[in-house]
């Protein structure tokens, strides 16, 4: 009503004030008045337009007298702005606020609505829970009378344990006097024992005395020996490694080829078992134990040798040797070489071919290969033998010959058709070089003496 009657006020005083203008500039053209030397038609416009803004600005004194906002908006329109802008910042951030809060109200709902659901459910459950828990109490009250009646039983056992410990007792008492028994039995047990050790060492060196005599007997009898003390029976290669099934099925081959093989001469054979090989339990045990424990895949040498000579028809006693199996040498790897004089006659080239095949023994059994009892690794038959020292005669001169592996050959391998022999026809130049190194080598070994 205020603002009514403010604004009521502001017409009448325009009014009141425009009446006022218009009889002051009347009366200044009746009277023809000019101001500042102007016609006095021109002095009533002033005086109308002076009239005019003292309407307007009456207005606005009292409209910034009556509302002191209207007077800060005017005079601090900048900060009102900034107000604004802020109150909007805010009007939106609470807007978001309100979105994330009616968001959760309806996360809120429909969790409310879940628990509504589990209330349900859980006031379901209740129901059963409790018709389940009126049987148990029917079972709780047939399970008292069972109690009762076990109490009863339980006192009755209680006696008879009573008795039960009473007999236990005696029975310690008799199991301390047993225990007694016991420990002096076995006292006596190990004094026997270490008596039977003794006699078995003693009985084991008489064996070994009755064994090297019999041996010794056995080497200046007139019968054929068989087999040689050391002589290898039989050597296969087995892999190592694998379950026990597989090493014991491969041992027991083994055994069995060695078996076949030794009856092959004129050994005795034990009617019962057919076996003509004494062998002992603690080797086989061993061997078995050793292809066990390696690494898998690795291979190794299972040797049966002769452990004394064996006459004809007689018993074959033999013991297990066991060598790690690899490769001595690859293929086409050089063994040895030697020069040869071609032009010398057979003899010589016979003698220069048997120092190279001794030295390519001796190379071959340096790098590991196993050697028979004799020494050597393997021979050539005579047929290849002369073949290749025809070979040599086919040439003229000095003849490189050089022995090389034509095929890789392993640990238990034998030298003999995995050789193979390559020929180079030396040249009369490198002859000369040769021979001047040999000659310069005599100079300075004379120098040498000369010094001395």
């Amino acid at each position: 009503m205020y603002a009514f009657g403010l604004i009521l006020l502001l017409i009448l005083l325009s009014g009141l004030v425009a009446y006022l203008g218009d009889q002051i500039g009347m009366k200044l053209g009746k009277k023809r008045i000019s101001l500042f030397g102007l016609r006095p038609r021109y002095s009533s416009i002033i005086i109308t337009v002076i009239t005019g803004m003292m309407i307007a600005g009456i207005s606005i004194v009292i409209l910034l007298t009556a509302y002191s906002g209207l007077r800060q908006a005017l005079f601090n329109i900048n900060e009102v702005l900034e107000r604004l802008n802020e109150l909007d910042n805010r009007l939106a951030e609470r807007t978001l606020e309100l979105e994330e809060l009616q968001a959760q109200r309806d996360e809120l709902r429909d969790e409310l609505e879940e628990v509504r659901i589990e209330f349900d459910e859980a006031e379901a459950n209740l129901v059963e829970a409790q018709e389940d828990i009126a049987d148990l109490e029917a079972e709780r009250e047939q399970l008292r009378a069972e109690r009762d009646e076990l109490l009863a039983e339980q006192d009755e056992l209680m006696a008879e344990r009573d008795e039960l410990v009473a007999e236990r007792d005696e029975l310690l008492t008799e199991r301390d006097e047993l225990d007694e028994m016991v420990e002096n039995l076995r006292a006596q047990r190990d004094e026997l024992d270490e008596q039977l050790e003794e006699l078995n060492m003693e009985l084991t060196e008489v064996n070994e005395q009755l064994e090297d005599a019999r041996e010794q007997v056995l080497y200046f009898m007139d019968e054929d020996i068989v087999f040689r003390r050391g002589e290898i029976v039989y050597s296969e290669v087995i892999e190592g490694g694998r379950s026990e099934n597989e090493i014991l099925t491969d041992l027991n081959e083994f055994l069995s080829q060695a078996n076949q093989v030794a009856q092959q001469r004129e050994v005795q054979v034990d009617e019962e078992t057919g076996m003509a090989l004494h062998l002992q339990t603690e080797d086989i045990l061993h061997a078995a134990q050793m292809l066990y424990n390696v690494e898998e895949g690795e291979r190794l040498i299972i040797s049966l040798a002769a452990r004394v000579n064996v006459p004809r028809y007689d018993s074959l006693r033999a013991d297990i040797y066991i060598n790690r199996n690899f490769v001595v040498y690859r293929e086409n790897e050089e063994i040895s070489s030697a020069v040869i004089d071609a032009d010398a006659g057979t003899n010589r080239i016979d003698n220069q071919l048997r120092e190279l095949l001794a030295e390519v023994n001796r190379e071959a059994s340096l790098r590991g290969m196993l050697q028979d009892i004799d020494g050597s690794v393997g021979s050539l038959d005579f047929m290849n033998f002369y073949q290749i020292v025809n070979e040599i005669q086919a040439y003229s001169g000095e003849v490189e010959v050089s022995v090389r592996a034509a095929e890789e050959i392993w640990r238990h391998d034998r030298l003999s058709d995995n050789l193979e022999f390559e020929f180079r026809e030396i040249e009369s130049d490198e002859v000369d070089e040769e021979t001047l190194d040999i000659e310069s080598d005599e100079v300075e070994t004379d120098e040498d003496e000369f010094d001395e």
